[in-house]
């Protein structure tokens, strides 16, 4: 008999991503987690025309970026305590072989090779400073502290000597070059058919910590001359660059700013050798830069727009709350496919065949191939198929909902996978906000249906994939229209389902859907028990401890903390303004190493909701960042859903005295 997914499932599950495609066969990387060392793995594998599939790189924890250049798969790899470095293996199989012979302290980012095969290219990182981990150092130095941007979540402490290199390695010599070196910090995107460009992205102004346009530049390898692409877009932010096969064209996504940081991104061409750029997708409310608030894949591809040949390119936007895939030229686009599904990679088999990472709210990871001519696909490789021969995930249903206003909504219910009447009924809020929930699989929300709890969520305005102007609805308003949607999509789903059960409402987030759900037990004792998961709860205290608060605070909020009736609107939107209205009972979860919500956030809510004599307590968890729930330490990650279920199983009801 066919079961849910548990939550030690998350050690059985695997997805796929980073799909490269070379001679007719996709060479990806498969991501699994190794239980016993409470670690990540990923391996490079290949799959051919026939669907047979071979293991070609295990040498690694992580083995990452693969990418084919003649007969020799070229990946960097993590092996034991050494940073990553570059390796190579026959495209048909054997022992891999170590290619970097660069500095020890090096660390290999990204591989990249050219089409003839004459040349790989890769980006390293050098530097012998330690991010902010227990190091056990027994004279530890102190840090001084000289630049607003000198941390981030996830990392930790940035390093303050560190050195960027552009570096290329040539197979028929076995010789390795520096092409580069500089002290700011860059992303290498594409590199032309011959080898001699390359594209690139940076900080327009890498010494400016208020400057945040970020540009895509041409590099010519042979000269060293550089092509500033984006010049004309001076508030600019690029994602991603990709050459041209016949190294004409550059195909770019990216945005003007003008909306700040969450400005709606475009997909434009531009000249190899600059000037005026076309934008291809000006008329769409999708974002060619999706952003899918999910929990399951791991070591997504960066790439967002391909060549298909010398004219047309192939990217992916979010449109609703899933993915559509588009095919364009300088004369216009045509979408290929809208598939309920979120694509995460993408690659270019030939000119009219493409290499497809997918994940369906149903289906984990699959990679398939699809026909551009007539969007016919096949599944290429699942890595699930054992594991879905007896489990039974839970199957959602999308719904649509009016808010009190007229605004258009969607939303999503994942039932109970029970036999009960009435099933006690979960609203979960997305974090961002601009992000959005969709049609992409959510490991978390299938282990919530498989212990009896119907599942359903919303995007609310703020959130991504429904343009611009809904997008920006939430700035400067937060806790308003915003809340209005969630509560809306919570009373409309209670109505269309009758099995969910209104005495036992539970509401749960993290990071925005953190400060949603302290916001709403503000505002609402409907609640039979909260849980919130690294939260903003106090916009004054986030602008000046937060990895990005000095510059988010103030395009969220509209207003500068500092400028007239900053600190009023601040606290205005601030969660924790409105404590001592709550009487829900709340579970707070934080990890002790957030930098983007640091704990703090979570501490000056819990104090001041439990002196008012409130059910609530505060887990804080050890090692852990502001993205516990998607890559943090697997054993947390599972902790952390038991820790919710205990809490709603705890408070089976809103207690109405």
């Amino acid at each position: 008999m066919s079961q849910g997914v548990s939550a030690q499932d998350l050690y059985r599950l695997k997805s796929v991503s980073q799909a490269s495609a070379a001679d007719h066969q996709i060479f990806f990387v498969e991501n699994s987690i190794d239980e016993a060392n409470n670690q990540y793995l990923a391996r490079v594998k290949r799959v051919d025309q026939a669907g047979h599939t071979q293991d070609m790189a295990v040498n690694g924890q992580l083995n990452l970026q693969p990418t084919v250049a003649g007969k020799q798969l070229f990946y960097a790899a993590k092996v034991g305590t050494a940073k990553p470095q570059l390796f190579t293996v026959p495209v048909s199989g054997g022992e891999p072989t170590l290619v970097t012979t660069t500095t020890p302290g090096e660390a290999v980012n990204t591989v990249i090779a050219a089409a003839d095969g004459q040349s790989v290219y890769f980006k390293t990182t050098e530097t012998a400073e330690l991010p902010k981990l227990p190091n056990q150092e027994k004279f530890p130095k102190t840090r001084h502290v000289t630049r607003l941007v000198n941390k981030a979540d996830g990392y930790g402490w940035l390093p303050q000597d560190v050195t960027y290199r552009l570096r290329r390695y040539l197979p028929a010599t076995g010789v390795v070059e520096e092409i580069t070196q500089q002290g700011a910090d860059f992303s290498l995107t594409s590199v032309s058919q011959d080898g001699r460009y390359v594209t690139i992205l940076q900080d327009d102004q890498p010494d400016d910590d208020r400057n945040f346009a970020h540009g895509a530049y041409c590099l010519d390898t042979q000269t060293g001359q550089t092509v500033d692409l984006t010049a004309s877009l001076i508030h600019g932010h690029f994602a991603d660059a990709t050459l041209s096969p016949d190294g004409q064209q550059v195909a770019l996504v990216g945005d003007n700013g003008a909306a700040g940081r969450h400005t709606v991104a475009n997909v434009y061409l531009v000249s190899a050798t600059g000037g005026d750029l076309t934008s291809l997708t000006d008329d769409l409310d999708a974002d060619p830069n999706p952003e899918f608030a999910g929990d399951f894949v791991q070591q997504a591809g960066s790439k967002l727009v391909r060549w298909l040949d010398a004219d047309r390119v192939v990217f992916v936007t979010a449109f609703h709350g899933h993915s559509q895939l588009y095919v364009g030229d300088a004369r216009g686009i045509t979408l290929i496919d809208d598939t309920a599904r979120q694509i995460v990679d993408l690659d270019v088999i030939d000119a009219e065949t493409l290499a497809l990472s997918v994940s369906y709210q149903d289906e984990p990871s699959q990679l398939r191939t699809f026909t551009v001519a007539d969007g016919t696909e096949a599944v290429s490789y699942n890595p699930n198929a054992a594991y879905e021969g007896t489990h039974e995930f839970a199957h959602p249903q999308r719904f649509d909902y009016t808010s009190a206003d007229g605004q258009t909504l969607e939303g999503w219910y994942l039932p109970a996978q029970t036999n009960a009447p009435k099933q006690p009924v979960l609203l979960y809020v997305h974090g961002g906000p601009h992000a959005n929930y969709g049609e992409a699989f959510f490991y978390e929300f299938q282990v919530h249906a498989s212990r009896g709890y119907g599942v359903v969520f919303f995007n609310p305005r703020g959130s991504t994939s429904y343009g611009q102007a809904f997008e920006s609805n939430v700035n400067g308003h937060y806790g308003e229209d915003d809340y209005d949607d969630v509560m809306t999509g919570l009373d409309a789903a209670l109505a269309k389902f009758p099995q969910l059960d209104a005495d036992r409402q539970y509401i749960a987030g993290g990071s925005y859907g953190g400060f949603m759900t302290t916001w709403a037990v503000g505002h609402t004792k409907r609640f039979a028990a909260a849980v919130s998961q690294r939260s903003v709860t106090n916009w004054i205290s986030l602008f000046g401890i937060s990895d990005i608060g000095f510059y988010f605070n103030p395009e969220e909020l509209a207003i500068d903390l500092f400028a007239d009736g900053g600190v009023e609107s601040y606290w205005k939107q601030s969660p924790l303004a409105y404590a001592q209205n709550v009487t829900t009972p709340i579970r707070l979860l934080h990890g002790e190493w957030d930098m983007r919500c640091p704990i703090s956030q979570s501490e000056e809510f819990f104090t001041a909701v439990k002196r008012n004599g409130v059910d609530a307590d505060f887990i804080r968890y050890p090692q852990s960042f502001h993205g516990i729930s998607r890559n943090g330490l697997p054993s947390l990650r599972i902790q952390r859903i038991d820790d919710m279920t205990a809490w709603f199983t705890a408070h089976p009801s809103v207690n109405r005295g």
